[in-house]
């Protein structure tokens, strides 16, 4: 294994960094400043520096052009908690072979080093930072691209975020909407003002008004004090309205009034109040149809319009499954000294997956898989018993129980298969499942009823 310097000056990152990489097998070198680091570097033993951004009396910048006068070759890796793209480009055109952003993850860390590894053997590419091969939550926290339609949707945000564009935000349900809308929000201007969320479909039609724009006393029944709205609550900042195809008609054109004019109007009160909000919207179904049905205002929707990002579902890009799992891993380990792998039946048998609940269900089965995990690596049996079944089976499309059984039955069957599918996704989380199933709540309630013995029609 290659020998690695760490720069910090930080005795408690030096420490961390070191268990980390000693626990990979590497080994490791430390220095608390660039001087000490420099003469490290001079007796030639080691093969890759890691550095901190932010230190004195010299910088991690100046660090490596001054490393880069000793040891040409050497990859270096910059570490920064104040990581922006402005700084990444700065660091790249100046030859810095990546960056890592704290608090970084022990996946990304290791990835990184195999690379840099491998750039010093001569089997790298020199430009780790290109769109086809790095992960795009280098540049962006939380999120995880390899797919092709991934990195181009976290290239228009990249574009989009600094600006102050509504953005509306397609995808299925799990997808990762509301991670994308922070994204956004994130590497806007406002990411130091509030970031407020609100789903438009959890919340009861009579009080979704009183919610979004807030109420003064007295205004209806239980108005017993003056009451700021989410916008209030959200200026100066950015506010997601996730599920906005189940808003109201009538809200609707309240909401489009909001963003022409920016001020809101209080529940029962005569005041406008102004209002700085950025809004990002999401909805799982189509928009345009509903539009074409009557059922969402054209002219709120051609103002949401403005950028649409279209998220993928997790079955037409397999690309993210893998490093989605290794990230949610990191993520419920993050005391580990060492990650477990995933076995090659258990890529596999992720690979394979349709995934109908989206990331959300991939997270919920890796979390089944670590509950499950003695020792050693993620295995196929670790897996829900649904994702077994269809990896040792993959073209099974029917649940036999007699060759006589009756369509209804059958139907019944596939339908109550499907609802603990997506049960399953959303963490048992019923209101999202519901949403989901594109049915109301006591509709689902109803059927997992008819499902309990003794509730059969047959």
């Amino acid at each position: 294994m290659s020998r690695i310097l760490i720069v910090d000056d930080e005795p408690r990152i030096l420490l961390l960094l070191q268990s980390l990489l000693k626990a990979n097998g590497y080994e490791v070198e430390s220095a608390r400043d660039g001087a000490s680091a420099l003469d490290i570097v001079r007796k030639g033993e080691i093969d890759i520096t890691i550095t901190d951004l932010r230190m004195s009396p010299m910088d991690g910048m100046t660090l490596f052009k001054e490393i880069k006068k000793i040891a040409p070759d050497m990859p270096v890796i910059l570490l920064t908690a104040y990581a922006t793209v402005e700084t990444a480009v700065e660091a790249m055109k100046s030859g810095i072979f990546d960056y890592l952003t704290k608090p970084f993850k022990v996946d990304d860390m290791v990835a990184c080093l195999k690379r840099a590894e491998e750039k010093r053997n001569g089997k790298g590419s020199a430009s780790v930072h290109s769109s086809q091969t790095v992960p795009v939550q280098k540049r962006f926290d939380g999120l995880i691209a390899h797919s092709p339609s991934m990195v181009a949707v976290c290239d228009t945000i990249q574009k989009v975020a600094p600006t102050a564009a509504t953005v509306l935000i397609n995808g299925e349900s799990g997808t990762g909407k509301e991670v994308i809308a922070r994204t956004i929000h994130h590497n806007s201007t406002r990411r130091n003002k509030p970031w407020v969320a609100v789903n438009c479909a959890a919340i009861p039609e009579n009080l979704l008004e009183s919610e979004m724009f807030g109420h003064v006393k007295g205004s209806f029944t239980g108005a017993l004090s003056d009451k700021a709205g989410l916008f209030e609550v959200a200026d100066g900042g950015t506010l997601f309205l996730d599920e906005i195809s189940s808003m109201p008609l009538i809200l609707q054109g309240k909401l489009l009034r909001v963003l022409q004019e920016r001020e809101i109007r209080r529940v029962g009160g005569t005041k406008d109040i102004p209002v700085d909000v950025r809004v990002i919207a999401a909805a799982n179904s189509n928009l345009e149809e509903a539009v074409v049905k009557g059922t969402f205002r054209s002219d709120l929707y051609y103002r949401f319009a403005v950028i649409t990002l279209d998220i993928p579902p997790l079955r037409k890009r397999p690309e993210d499954i893998i490093p989605l799992a290794r990230h949610f891993i990191s993520e419920e380990l993050k005391d580990a000294k060492a990650l477990p792998s995933i076995t090659p039946d258990a890529v596999r048998a992720l690979e394979i997956y349709d995934w109908p609940g989206n990331v959300r269900e991939l997270e919920n089965a890796i979390r089944h898989a670590i509950t499950f995990l003695q020792q050693g690596d993620i295995t196929v049996d670790l897996l829900p018993q649904k994702i077994i079944d269809h990896f040792k089976n993959p073209g099974a499309s029917v649940v036999s129980s007699g060759d006589n059984a009756s369509l209804k039955s059958f139907l019944k069957r596939k339908e109550k298969e499907y609802i603990e599918q997506i049960l399953f996704s959303t963490g048992g989380d019923k209101e999202k499942a519901a949403e989901a199933l594109k049915v109301n709540l006591s509709t689902l309630y109803r059927k997992l009823s008819d499902d309990k013995p003794g509730n059969s029609q047959e």
